[in-house]
């Protein structure tokens, strides 16, 4: 293992290419200013328009003389190939992606532009990224994936636009705004449990199974800033939770959660010093009423419910609902009577970008086993690293305490595997709540996945977990580690390997729609189980209402993904070479 400050060392940190500094000591007339941008705008605007004009044109004749007809989409059609390599083209451009939503939201300002922005993105980030418009038109997707031992996890993708919210809680008009919307959002998210539940009882009975029995892999994830009238009151709720309990010496902000978080909710004595106000308890009461509701309703159709992490500023509070839904719903006489072949009902995510991470779910794992509950770990690198860099975190832990409990949670653990890890550099001082570097961000992800692959192998494991990554070296160092656990078995080439039962209902990957569906491919060919291990996380939902998700699908596979093996720049070569050999019929 390499030690943190060699690997430091070894790190070269390059300047920021995006600064610029004037060369004139006089600034240039504010209409040269203002002229200069619109101009640019109208550059971007107008290369969006021929971009669309050609997708659109292409992708149909493209298709009549070289695709079957097919009434579902085929991510290896041509129109498809051309859509992939036009979309991380663009991925591939860093400042084109850090000007498109200024880009977009110009476009949608100007009548006639605005609709031929919109068709752009619809044709291509769209068609590439979201499964479809509503639930019920995701079934011909699920179908597809099933039959290529693929699950899915569903999503219906409304979330907070940061800088939306933002400008409307200046303004006041926040919970105006969604006040109309977030019960609907509850519906929706009640209405997809219902689909995914049929999908999986129609695909039961085809197989001639119980509709209650194992294998079924369709699951639902839920946002919870979608599910509240203003997303400040899960601000002010983080707010409140992280100045009421103790600072945990081992945890980096936004902390951990603590069976006591929610007592604020049913509390009948004002709240002194406190940003939470009434409507912030009533909206935050009714959130709890509707998160046990989708619950209950999960556990009657057998559908696993995955809660998305989002910014650290309402981390506290989504962790707090998570482990309260956990401590519910996640024990034996919830779940079935044979809970150790299972999988827990609520998952939660947990971010290895979050300096908190690795001891963060050392301590949740600490307190499920302390509760007689199984803790559902959805692991991920995180998708927030853009906007929060810069944040201030409130408070620092101990950071020898930090080192001396890796040591024992690294312990289990043999030389081969533990020497596949460089871990990050804790002993590095930071008010930041996220990792510098990304090696820093792979080596606690890494880390993290062996420690839960140690827990996966205990007679009676009290987590079920989700490796959420598109990194093939992770995915590689988790599937080693499983079959020198005994936890699965390969043949010398690895190209098959088989997973044991007994944890089948407790482990998979997973991966974004529409992204390195390469590496996805891969595992689905050589992971063999009784259910399927790989999962296409599919968003849904109209245009207006999953462009944020777009965006930050874009910028992710600028900055997270685009400097590793299945980044934009590898995504676009891929289909690239696809189309060519389309055209030309060459294998090269």
């Amino acid at each position: 293992m390499l030690l943190p400050r060699q690997m430091a060392l070894a790190v070269t940190r390059h300047p920021n290419l995006t600064t610029r500094r004037l060369l004139s000591s006089q600034p240039p007339p504010l209409n040269a200013l203002r002229s200069r941008l619109f101009s640019r705008k109208v550059a971007y605007a107008t290369a969006v328009s021929f971009g669309i004009v050609g997708v659109t044109l292409a992708s149909p004749m493209v298709n009549a003389s070289t695709d079957t007809a097919n009434t579902q989409p085929n991510q290896d059609s041509m129109s498809a190939l051309i859509r992939s390599y036009v979309v991380y083209s663009i991925c591939s451009v860093p400042s084109l992606v850090d000007s498109a939503p200024s880009v977009l939201s110009f476009c949608q300002s100007i009548p006639g532009l605005k609709q031929i922005a919109e068709a752009f993105v619809r044709v291509t980030f769209f068609d590439h990224f979201v499964g479809a418009a509503t639930a019920e038109e995701t079934i011909p997707l699920l179908t597809k994936f099933r039959a290529q031992n693929k699950g899915v996890l569903l999503a219906y993708s409304v979330e907070v636009d940061e800088k939306t919210a933002t400008l409307q809680a200046s303004t006041g008009t926040s919970g105006r705004s969604k006040a109309l919307h977030h019960k609907r959002n509850v519906e929706e998210m009640l209405h997809s449990i219902d689909v995914a539940g049929d999908f999986e009882d129609r695909h039961a009975a085809d197989a001639g199974k119980a509709s209650n029995v194992s294998g079924r892999r369709t699951w639902v994830a839920i946002k919870l800033s979608a599910l509240v009238p203003s997303a400040d009151s899960l601000s002010h709720l983080s707010k409140y939770i992280i100045n009421a309990r103790p600072h945990d010496q081992l945890v980096y902000y936004p902390g951990t959660p603590q069976p006591s978080d929610l007592d604020v909710l049913f509390s009948t004595t004002p709240l002194a010093n406190s940003s939470l106000t009434k409507a912030d308890l009533d909206a935050l009461r009714a959130l709890r009423d509707d998160l046990r509701r989708i619950c209950m309703k999960a556990k009657e159709r057998n559908v696993k419910l995955v809660l998305d992490a989002e910014y650290t500023w309402f981390q506290a509070a989504i962790d707090a609902f998570q482990l309260s839904l956990m401590r519910e719903f996640n024990v034996a006489g919830k779940l079935t009577n044979n809970q150790a072949h299972v999988q827990p009902l609520v998952y939660g995510t947990y971010q290895a970008y979050l300096r908190r991470n690795t001891l963060h779910l050392l301590r949740n794992l600490e307190l499920a086993q302390e509760e007689n509950f199984i803790l559902g770990v959805k692991l991920v690198r995180g998708a927030y690293h853009e906007q929060e860099r810069d944040v201030v975190a409130p408070y620092e832990p101990d950071t020898d305490l930090i080192h001396r409990r890796l040591a024992i949670a690294l312990k289990p653990l043999s030389k081969d595997e533990v020497q596949e890890v460089t871990l990050p550099d804790y002993s590095t001082r930071s008010k930041s709540p996220t990792w510098n570097n990304k090696w820093e961000t792979d080596g606690a992800y890494n880390s993290a996945a062996l420690i839960l692959v140690d827990q996966l192998k205990q007679e009676n494991p009290f987590v079920g977990v989700l490796f959420g990554t598109h990194n093939r070296q992770s995915c590689d160092i988790i599937l080693r580690s499983l079959i020198s656990n005994g936890l699965a078995k390969a043949d010398k080439e690895m190209s098959t390997v088989q997973v044991e039962d007994r944890i089948a209902e407790r482990f998979a990957f997973g991966q974004l729609y529409g992204m390195n569906d390469a590496l996805t491919d891969y595992l689905a060919g050589i992971l063999v189980a009784s259910s399927p291990i790989i999962l296409k996380y599919v968003p849904y939902g109209s245009l207006s209402e999953v462009i944020p998700y777009l965006g930050r699908r874009a910028i992710e596979n600028k900055s997270v993904l685009g400097a590793s093996m299945g980044g934009a720049v590898d995504e676009r070569k891929r289909a690239g070479k696809k189309v060519w050999r389309r055209l030309t019929g060459s294998r090269f």
